[in-house]
């Protein structure tokens, strides 16, 4: 296609292939150096991944939580104050634009792990979108209660998503693997509907079966050994547990963890611990 001085090539869904091959003919001091053998695999490099991978996605959300936290105890000193009284429109109102965030907190993670794992963002928020859906929810609530919930004869786990972090860090970064895999698999004719397709029947039951309650106990350890450690240590644990809790954005309970604490001993002054 031709525009004024400029010529552009349209290779469409096969471009990946033709940019292989463009750059196997150009001279060897214009190609583009071959990447560095890999480093040997430690628990050092695998610790430091990890960090850097709850680092680089939980940094970018810090100014939603913040916004919703001090909404949150906007509401909360208007509540105590009797400002607003309990059940109040207003409060109630208050207390859900506070609490967005973190409810659909899933979904926050999912785009911005997307972005650090490089994978496609909107699968990402399509497929954690699934975890917090309301009919989803719905489900998940009648299976805590014993009902039998099962998905192509596997049974799944009753699990609340809203709230977390890890299950949707986790999903991010499986699925930056599934859509190169499902990229190699799938014809150059049919890649603009059955690539994504692949992708979202492949991840989304691997999140409901196994990646999401996998992320809850992974999460729900954190949280039980940041409360055994303010349970110990007191006020020191604020010390201690603050720079990881703030770095990993911890799970469940922990964006609103050391909120709560606060909250709970305004209500309870004589109350001491978690």
């Amino acid at each position: 296609m031709r525009s004024d001085n400029q010529c552009q090539v349209i290779v469409g869904n096969t471009v990946s292939q033709a940019y292989r091959e463009v750059m196997s003919l150009l001279p060897g001091e214009m190609r583009p150096a071959e990447p560095v053998g890999k480093p040997p695999l430690t628990f050092r490099r695998v610790g430091a991944g990890i960090l850097d991978a709850l680092i680089g996605t939980m940094s970018p959300l810090i100014p939603a939580i913040i916004g919703g936290s001090m909404v949150k105890l906007l509401a909360m000193i208007l509540e105590m104050s009797g400002v607003l009284p309990k059940g109040a429109p207003t409060l109630t109102i208050l207390t859900v634009i506070g609490d967005g965030a973190f409810f659909f907190l899933p979904l926050m993670v999912a785009a911005s792990a997307a972005v650090k794992f490089k994978t496609n963002m909107s699968l990402a928020i399509a497929i954690a979108g699934v975890l917090v859906h309301p009919s989803f929810i719905e489900l998940m609530a009648r299976a805590a209660q014993g009902e039998h919930v099962e998905f192509a004869f596997i049974p799944v786990t009753a699990v609340k998503y809203t709230y977390t972090v890890i299950p949707a860090l986790v999903m991010t970064w499986c699925l930056s693997y599934i859509e190169r895999w499902v990229d190699r698999i799938t014809p150059a004719v049919t890649k603009n509907f059955l690539k994504p397709m692949l992708i979202v029947l492949i991840a989304a039951p691997l999140s409901i079966l196994l990646i999401g309650p996998l992320g809850i106990w992974i999460g729900s350890a954190i949280s039980a050994l940041v409360y055994t450690v303010h349970h110990y240590l007191g006020w020191l644990s604020v010390a201690i547990n603050g720079r990881p809790v703030a770095a990993a954005g911890d799970d469940r309970d922990a964006p609103r963890l050391y909120a709560d604490y606060h909250s709970d001993h305004c209500r309870n002054p004589a109350k001491r611990g978690w």
